[in-house]
């Protein structure tokens, strides 16, 4: 019956780390992130389409973003390649040799009501 004292104290110190396990993973969980904007007749981004989804390397092509709303401001950016029209509602894109793959071109389109983004995933190869 020595024993009995023992298996208390075990259990006790397994419950007692059991609790502290629990706090701190409860802790650790990640802040849900806010939904983005409902298209609303005041800002909506219906879509963007680019001249070719798939190209060769330093071939151009252009992306139009299809946005409702008024005082629209748009940002476009890119994981690899280059673009020039960054604030406009079409931008050019190309990429080069680092960039054969698929890239993700993202758009931001925003006014006084907020901001929306989209994105299109455009393939680079190095050749047809």
């Amino acid at each position: 019956m020595k024993q009995l004292p023992k298996i208390k104290s075990i259990i006790s110190i397994l419950v007692f780390a059991l609790i502290m396990l629990l706090i701190v993973l409860s802790a650790c969980r990640k802040e849900a992130e806010p939904p983005p904007p409902d298209p609303t007749p005041d800002l909506a981004l219906d879509s963007i389409v680019a001249s070719k989804n798939n190209i060769i390397i330093y071939e151009e092509i252009y992306l139009t973003a299809y946005a409702r709303g008024q005082n629209l401001k748009y940002q476009w950016k890119t994981n690899h390649g280059s673009m020039v029209g960054l604030d406009s509602v079409t931008a050019k894109y190309w990429a080069c040799y680092a960039c054969i793959g698929d890239n993700v071109v993202e758009c931001t389109v925003s006014n006084e009501y907020g901001a929306i983004t989209d994105t299109i995933v455009i393939h680079v190869t190095l050749d047809k």
